[in-house]
């Protein structure tokens, strides 16, 4: 079950997001140094995974200032994990479809219409970035969803839920995220013990990276194909601030 969601992109004490980000890290920590972490396979058509999104791009300041670790991240990593290109940083408002080895244009512009008229009645978006964390499947910069995010990600869930995927159901389909993370790196096979990366993460554990507020959204796809995480962008929605 999710935790429940805080209203405003200030609440770093609620307690149940910050409970859920250090269990999140402790278990990746023990998982990490005894090589038992989860590798991420490359996605396939029909995969839940890696769909069309919708993403808040990282740019600025904040893009800035975790850009500056990615370095450290990928040093202290086995060079086979994927480390994400600073142009391709973001945090996933919601995955809405799931992987396609083409996505068809009448699709991007349902989506793209569709969080373009929720965003209207939507307040601005607020994302507030403290803390380098991860899971079993990756690394990341933890997030807490102000109330704008909150929004969307809720009525495009009621949308999905009431017209179902265009294609096929993304891992997002039957539940609303309640964190907001920005993912630096993605583990990939071989499956190794990774120790020295514990002490990169441990030493940013409280780090502030900034506040987001973007003016736009981006409908994105991902291409995992090489050593590189690569991101299209499709289309982009103004927020209307």
């Amino acid at each position: 079950m999710s935790e429940p969601m805080p209203r405003t992109a200030d609440s770093w004490r609620t307690p149940g997001l910050a409970a859920k980000f250090d269990a999140m890290w402790g278990d990746a920590e023990a998982a990490l140094a005894e090589g038992t972490y989860r590798a991420d396979p490359r996605p396939r058509h029909g995969d839940p995974r890696w769909g069309l999104s919708l993403v808040v791009p990282v740019r600025g300041a904040v893009g800035e200032a975790i850009t500056r670790d990615l370095g450290p991240i990928a040093e202290a990593l086995s060079p086979h994990h994927v480390t994400y290109l600073p142009e391709n940083l973001h945090c996933t408002v919601r995955s809405l479809e799931g992987y396609q080895d083409e996505v068809p244009q009448d699709q991007v512009d349902h989506y793209a219409d569709l969080v373009d008229t929720v965003l209207k009645s939507c307040p601005p978006i607020e994302i507030a970035l403290r803390g380098l964390g991860g899971s079993r499947g990756g690394l990341f910069v933890c997030g807490v969803p102000g109330e704008g995010l909150v929004r969307l990600r809720t009525a495009l869930h009621e949308a999905g839920a009431a017209d179902g995927p265009r294609a096929f159901a993304s891992n997002d389909y039957a539940a609303v995220r309640d964190i907001a993370h920005v993912s630096v790196a993605v583990f990939r096979t071989p499956v190794v013990p990774e120790r020295s990366i514990a002490g990169v993460v441990s030493a940013r554990r409280t780090k502030h990276y900034g506040t987001i507020r973007p003016s736009a959204l981006d409908l994105v796809r991902y291409d995992l194909a090489g050593a590189e995480i690569t991101m299209s962008r499709l289309a982009t929605v103004g927020c209307g601030r």
